[in-house]
C-alpha cells in the first residue's frame, strides 16, 4: 500500500488551538517528525530542524507518517515545499489549521474578510503600499521586518498616528497583545513570532484614477492627466514593482505609478525646492505614501537608488543621456518611458535610447483637447501635444 504523509496545520502551537481532525490524524499516525517548539504537542514526537522535516518522514518506518508545521498548511506555510519534497514517495494529504490571522482576529472580535494580508516574515517588500491603499492590513512580521521596525516605516513615512493592534507569542503563555499608534510602538521592542493589525480609515482608492483638478499644482509645471494614462500603460507598472520617476514636479505622475505599483516604491526625484514642497503636499492629501520623495539632481540623486523595474522621465535637466545610461546600468531589462514636448528633446531622448541599446523602441504624439462650456456650447481647446517615447524590457522572442 502507498504510504500517507499528512502536514498537520499545528495552529498556535498550543494543544488548545489542534483541530479535531488535527489530533485525529496524530493518533492514527505511526511517526510524527516537528521542530523543538512544536514537538510539545505530542510526547513521543521526533524533534528535528525544519531543514531536515521532508528527509525523516521518508526514512520513516510505518505507512502513515505525521509532520507538524506551525498556523495554517494554506497561510503562508512551510506547507506547499514538504508536499513538493514528499510527493515523490506516496500520497500527502493536508491538514488545515488555525491561522494566526483567524486566531488574532477573533481576539481582536473584528471581522477579517476585509482584510489586506501581507507577509514581511523574512522577506524582503515594503508595507507602505498596502497601508496606503487599504482600510484594514494585517502583517506577519520578524526577521529583518519585526513589527517594531514596521511601525517604524509607519512613522517615518507620516503614518505615525494609525491605529495599530499587535499580537506576540500567539496562544503562548507569554502571549501579548498591545494597541496604540505606530509611533507608540515604535518605541516598544518586540520578538519575531508576532503580527500586526493595522487600521487606516483614510485609505485611498487605488484603482480611481486621478484628475488633474485633484492635485495642489501652483506654478509647477505638471504631466496632463491624459498623458499620464497613456504613459502609465506604455510602462506597464506592475503591483510590486519599483518604480523611478525623475523630474517628479508637482508629484501627479508619481503618485499614477504609485497606485498602480500599490505593493512598491515609487522613487521621486526633483531638484526644485518649490515642486518638492508640492510633493509633499500631493503626498499626504492623496495618500500615496509608498512615494519616498528624494531631493537632488539627476543622474547624480539616482546612483544610490535600488535598481528600478521601471523609469518615467518627465524632466532631464539636458542630462537625458546619463539619466538613461545610469538607468540601463540598474537594470538591463528596465521599462523606460520618456515624455518630449520640444522636438529636441524627442530627438536627444530617441538617439539616446537607440544608442544604449534600448529593445522595443515606440514613438508615439498625443494631441489632447477638452471641452469647455462657452454660452450653450461647448468648445474645444487644445492641449500641447506631448511626444511618449517607450523602450526597454525582454527583447521580443
Amino acid at each position: 500500500m502507498s504510504r500517507i504523509f499528512s502536514i498537520i496545520g499545528a495552529g498556535m502551537g498550543t494543544p488548545d488551538t489542534l483541530t479535531g481532525e488535527a489530533r485525529r490524524t496524530l493518533d492514527a499516525a505511526d511517526a510524527v517528525f516537528a521542530t523543538a517548539r512544536l514537538a510539545a504537542l505530542r510526547p513521543e514526537a521526533e524533534v528535528c530542524p525544519f531543514t531536515e522535516l521532508a528527509a525523516r518522514a521518508i526514512g520513516a518506518s510505518g505507512q502513515a507518517v505525521a509532520v507538524l508545521v506551525s498556523g495554517d498548511v494554506g497561510f503562508f506555510s512551510v506547507a506547499a515545499r514538504l508536499r513538493q519534497q514528499l510527493a515523490p514517495y506516496g500520497e500527502v494529504r493536508l491538514v488545515c489549521g488555525l491561522s494566526s490571522l483567524q486566531y488574532f482576529c477573533a481576539k481582536l472580535g473584528v471581522p477579517y474578510d476585509d482584510v489586506c494580508v501581507r507577509s514581511l516574515h523574512g522577506r524582503a517588500g515594503s508595507i507602505l503600499g498596502a497601508v496606503s491603499y487599504h482600510k484594514k492590513v494585517f502583517a506577519l512580521t520578524g526577521g529583518a521586518q519585526n513589527a517594531q521596525t514596521v511601525c517604524c516605516t509607519l512613522a517615518d513615512a507620516g503614518l505615525g498616528g494609525l491605529i495599530v493592534h499587535l499580537g506576540e507569542n500567539l496562544g503562548m503563555q507569554t502571549e501579548r497583545i498591545a494597541h496604540g499608534i505606530a509611533a507608540e510602538l515604535a518605541d516598544q521592542p518586540c520578538g519575531d513570532l508576532a503580527v500586526l493589525l493595522i487600521e487606516n480609515p483614510n485609505a485611498v482608492n487605488a484603482a480611481e484614477p486621478l484628475r488633474d483638478a485633484m492635485f495642489t499644482r501652483a506654478k509647477v509645471p505638471m504631466t496632463k492627466e491624459e498623458v499620464r494614462w497613456v504613459a502609465c500603460g506604455r510602462l506597464a507598472v506592475q503591483p510590486g514593482d519599483t518604480v523611478w520617476d525623475v523630474g517628479a514636479g508637482t508629484g501627479a505622475m508619481t503618485l499614477e505609478l504609485a497606485r498602480r505599483a500599490c505593493d512598491g516604491l515609487v522613487y521621486a526625484v526633483e531638484r526644485d525646492a518649490d515642486a518638492l514642497a508640492l510633493l509633499v503636499e500631493n503626498r499626504c492629501k492623496l495618500g500615496g505614501y509608498n512615494v519616498q520623495i528624494v531631493a537632488g539632481r539627476a543622474p547624480e540623486a539616482l546612483e544610490t537608488l535600488p535598481a528600478p523595474d521601471c523609469v518615467f522621465v518627465g524632466g532631464s535637466g539636458g542630462e537625458m543621456r546619463r539619466i538613461l545610461s545610469l538607468v540601463k546600468e540598474k537594470n538591463p531589462a528596465v521599462r523606460v518611458v520618456v515624455t518630449a514636448i520640444a522636438l529636441e528633446t524627442l530627438e536627444e531622448a530617441r538617439r539616446a535610447l537607440i544608442d544604449l541599446g534600448f529593445a522595443n523602441l515606440a514613438v508615439s504624439q498625443l494631441a489632447a483637447s477638452r471641452g469647455r462650456a462657452v454660452g450653450p456650447y461647448t468648445m474645444m481647446t487644445a492641449l500641447n501635444p506631448v511626444f511618449i517615447l517607450s523602450g526597454g524590457g525582454r527583447d521580443a522572442e
